[in-house]
């Protein structure tokens, strides 16, 4: 039956019943004989290869059976397809049972156990390409698997694939030696209809990945980092190499017919075929899974350089392409960004944000709003007069006017400098501690104070706005001096925090955890309940974990579920309420799909740009001069030498003073728009000249800078003019 099978359906049983196909019940019959052919000590490994190439080939013809939460099937009830038709198999409960049942963990451990049986996991053992029987238990357990995994519930079986079977370790050691050795084997004749001549990484990477993910998704960082459990982290950079090319082969080299389809084709039979495109989408999206899940583990604690995750064959027409929605280089744009070097990226999402300001500015929707604010009541005279903008308007031109402390309006008109020293004074009050809608991690992160509530009644407005504020700095290309903790920068990615993500949070609190994790005697002896103790502004509330968790005793059973909610409400639940309205006004001005594009470590670069010191270099190539002034004059010489000599500090208040940002564009000053110039002063070098001081026009990027005898006149004067703090009263 093993060998004949797949091309002769016809000797399958007639269907007595609808509910009770004949595929489906010898299905059944033979899994339970499976089971007990596996236990027996004299199981040969050929007939544990019969039995899986059997049990693979009538699996396929399942539906997919659901998992009481109706989860974790990766294709739908509508994927059984005939032509156009759309064709509805329900088993009968009973034999859906059966079947069910008997892939379980016994089944799975007795399995894996007859065909790994005396083949090597040893890291490293040696370097030649897997024999024969190798490949074929290889071949005969991904194949069983692969449609067991587009069969039946994943959460019943991920567990004992991952930490009761010696799966992983001998997938990874197969994979690894035929990456090293550039030859990937084909699949043996009885499983070969699966695949036909398509490569075989496919179905060992379409097994390996999700089973993997499961194990990185429980491992810690102790164990990940230091113990480097599951792999070592010389293996885990092999495997970025691997899945990078697997998954850049896949979609866009060689990309499926119907990439988006994924569907399963079935035949008057009953029984369905897996066609390729439907391996190489779900390789397509496991691999991009587990890549972004390592990505994050590389951004925790870097063991790789993030180049390794860029494809080799990114250029400038895929980059070109990428811009379109529809394109082939789009949709990996949006599958697998991490494919795309970072600069890449920034200006496809640049490019996409000129796009749509142009677009409004053609068909004349922009509009310009212009609002008077004093210095001193900067956060509470923006939000009165801002709060209420609509996504339009904050869209469009928005101008300032500053009142000084005196009550006076200040010199300058906005043309986008003012606005530019609005927006980083604004983002600097608003999020500063002192003001309480923020708090501090241990490393100076900011995440939202999770008893804002108790401070401003109206928080959740103030957080709508400071988003939206936050998008709008994004939208115009501001960058922005707030660091926030990763883990607070996840919910603008809608992305949902664990364990791993709580040493950015709360390190002690999760040292605590992770010992209760690895602790050996009776943790019921602790006196521990799923219970958590609130402590804000000296107010002690308790919350439970779990309804009556007052009442449940942690225990060695279910500690682990005890860690995880711990966990999750630090992380997710005590913030959720600021979290949500603060994504909402993000929101207005920031798609998701723009966001999408960058990991959390490239989206803080977005705000901030990088924290490294001023580049003066990359600013003199790239500046202009006017006024009879050169790049070799003396005082532009003079100057220069001077703005290398500041600290960090005066260099960023020099930035502010010219541009209105104390940050430099995300990708150089190429990119500074206009081009930064030094223009001379007008008036010759006069003493009365000489004791003025440098002036700026921020909306032209321009300082304005006298023709300073010597070096320390030029030091003295630029270091106050730029200390000065007196807004753009010194134009």
């Amino acid at each position: 039956m093993a060998l004949c099978v797949q091309n002769h359906a016809n000797v399958l049983p007639t269907d007595m019943l609808n509910e009770f196909p004949g595929y489906a019940c010898i299905l059944g019959n033979i899994l339970e004989t499976t089971g007990a052919a596996l236990s027996q000590p004299d199981c040969s490994f050929e007939m544990a290869l019969d039995l899986a190439a059997v049990t693979t080939f009538l699996l396929e013809a399942l539906p997919p059976i659901k998992s009481s939460s109706r989860e974790s099937s990766t294709v739908g009830e509508d994927d059984m397809i005939i032509g156009d038709e759309s064709v509805e198999i329900v088993l009968d409960d009973n034999l859906q049972q059966q079947i069910t049942n008997a892939i379980d963990s016994r089944f799975l451990v007795q399995l894996t156990n007859v065909l790994f049986g005396g083949i090597s996991t040893a890291q490293g053992s040696h370097n030649e390409s897997p024999d024969d029987k190798e490949v074929a238990a290889v071949a005969a357990a991904c194949a069983f698997l692969h449609v067991t995994f587009n069969t039946l519930p994943l959460e019943r079986i991920m567990t004992v694939l991952a930490y009761r079977t010696e799966l992983v370790p001998v997938l990874w050691n197969f994979m690894k030696r035929c990456h090293q050795n550039q030859k990937w084997s084909s699949l043996p004749e009885r499983f070969s209809y699966l695949l036909g001549d398509a490569p075989g990484w496919l179905l060992p990477l379409s097994v390996f990945c999700p089973v993997y993910k499961h194990m990185l998704m429980i491992v810690d960082n102790e164990e990940f980092y230091e113990q480097e459990k599951p792999l070592s982290l010389k293996d885990v950079r092999c495997l970025i190499v691997i899945l990078r090319q697997a998954l850049w082969q896949i979609l866009w080299v060689n990309p499926s017919a119907h990439p988006s389809s994924g569907k399963f084709i079935s035949n008057t039979s009953g029984h369905k075929k897996h066609p390729v495109e439907a391996i190489q989408s779900r390789v397509g999206t496991v691999a991009s899974e587990l890549l972004s899940q390592l990505q994050d583990w590389n951004n925790r604690r870097q063991f790789t350089p993030p180049s390794d995750f860029h494809a080799d064959g990114v250029n400038d027409y895929f980059i070109s392409q990428a811009v379109t929605e529809g394109t082939k280089a789009h949709d990996i744009l949006k599958q697998a960004p991490f494919l795309i070097p970072f600069t890449s990226r920034v200006k496809i999402f640049t490019s996409q944000l000129a796009s749509v300001r142009h677009r409004q500015e053609a068909h004349g929707v922009f509009t310009r709003n212009r609002f008077r604010i004093r210095r001193d009541h900067i956060l509470e005279d923006a939000y009165n007069q801002m709060s209420a903008l609509s996504e339009e308007d904050l869209r469009g031109l928005i101008r300032v006017t500053f009142v000084n402390e005196f009550g006076v309006e200040e010199a300058g008109i906005d043309g986008g400098g003012i606005f530019k020293d609005f927006m980083e004074n604004i983002t600097r009050a608003a999020f500063d501690v002192q003001y309480g809608l923020f708090k501090e991690t241990a490393d100076h992160l900011l995440y939202p104070n999770p008893g804002s509530g108790m401070i401003h009644e109206q928080h959740l407005q103030f957080f709508h706005f400071l988003g939206s504020l936050l998008a709008k700095a994004m939208f115009e290309g501001i960058l922005v001096d707030i660091p926030f903790a990763t883990f607070f920068l996840s919910k603008l990615k809608q992305k949902y925090n664990y364990l791993n993500d709580l040493p950015s949070l709360d390190p002690e609190l999760y040292r605590h955890l992770i010992f209760l994790k690895h602790y050996k005697e009776d943790i019921s002896g602790l006196e521990l309940y799923f219970v958590i103790v609130n402590n804000e502004y000296g107010e002690q509330t308790e919350e439970e974990l779990l309804p009556g968790g007052k009442n449940i005793r942690v225990t060695n059973e279910n500690v682990i579920t005890f860690i995880h909610l711990v966990s999750n409400h630090r992380l997710n639940f005590q913030i959720r309420q600021q979290s949500t309205h603060f994504l909402r006004g993000f929101q207005q001005l920031m798609r998701k799909e723009w966001i999408d594009m960058f990991n959390e470590h490239e989206l803080q670069l977005l705000i901030s740009g990088s924290l490294d010191s001023l580049d003066v270099d990359d600013l003199r190539q790239n500046t202009n001069y006017a006024g009879g002034y050169h790049g070799e004059h003396y005082v532009i010489d003079m100057f220069w030498e001077v703005l290398k000599s500041f600290s960090l500090e005066n260099q960023k208040k020099f930035l502010k003073f010219v541009t209105g940002c104390s940050r430099g564009p995300l990708l150089g000053f190429k990119y500074l728009e206009p081009l930064f110039c030094i223009q001379r002063a007008a008036g010759s070098a006069s003493e009365e000249a000489l004791d003025r001081l440098p002036t700026s026009a921020t909306c032209m990027n321009l300082l304005k800078l006298p023709p300073y005898g010597s070096k320390e006149q030029l030091e003295t004067k630029l270091l106050y003019a730029i200390n000065a703090d007196a807004g753009f009263d010194l134009s």
